[in-house]
């Protein structure tokens, strides 16, 4: 008895087997493909632009800016150091679910949307970028004791960081020692 149903539910399957062919070949490879996986997951090496966007280098942005400070004519030599208020930072997007019971019952839910790349890879939805806040500079440049060139610093400064004249300190540098006795 057992046997006869047995026989009776593997022809059953063997029709559907039949009638649903494709349909069974792509789901036995989806499962040999989720079997197999794509080995281990690998860490998501960002790309030159999205370092860019994502990181603010005060030491590369001191040399880029040092190099055109000391194109103004009578600068000389030039030394910068800016100093951070804050530093930059990213703002995600999320998802945000709310749902209410009764009058004084409440729950919120928030979390933030991420985006399924290749493999096991997921990055956050980035809204925007903040970039760092400067809150000084002090610049040493061997030109600073002429009044031109001191203003034309400052102004520089003031316009490539974002603050006040005020934040910014040109100074005098000291001339090396083989200025002060050879020269």
């Amino acid at each position: 008895m057992k046997k006869e149903e047995a026989r009776q539910h593997l022809a059953r399957l063997h029709a559907l087997l039949v009638k649903y062919r494709y349909v069974a070949v792509i789901l036995a490879a989806g499962v040999l493909l989720l079997c197999i996986g794509g080995g281990e997951p690998k860490a998501a090496e960002p790309s030159s632009a999205e370092t860019q966007g994502m990181a603010f280098d005060l030491e590369a942005f001191e040399k880029a800016a040092t190099l055109q400070l000391s194109r103004i004519q009578g600068v000389g030599e030039l030394e910068l150091m800016l100093t951070l208020e804050s530093t930059g930072e990213s703002v995600y997007a999320s998802d945000t679910r709310e749902s209410t019971s009764g009058e004084w019952n409440g729950s919120r839910e928030e979390s933030i949307t991420v985006v399924s790349g290749s493999g096991y890879e997921q990055k956050p939805v980035t809204v925007k970028e903040l970039y760092p806040k400067f809150r000084g500079a002090v610049v040493l440049c061997e030109g600073a004791d002429d009044i031109h060139v001191r203003t034309a610093v400052i102004e520089a400064v003031s316009t490539l960081c974002g603050i006040g004249t005020d934040k910014v300190a040109v100074l005098k540098m000291e001339q090396s020692a083989e200025g002060k006795h050879g020269g």
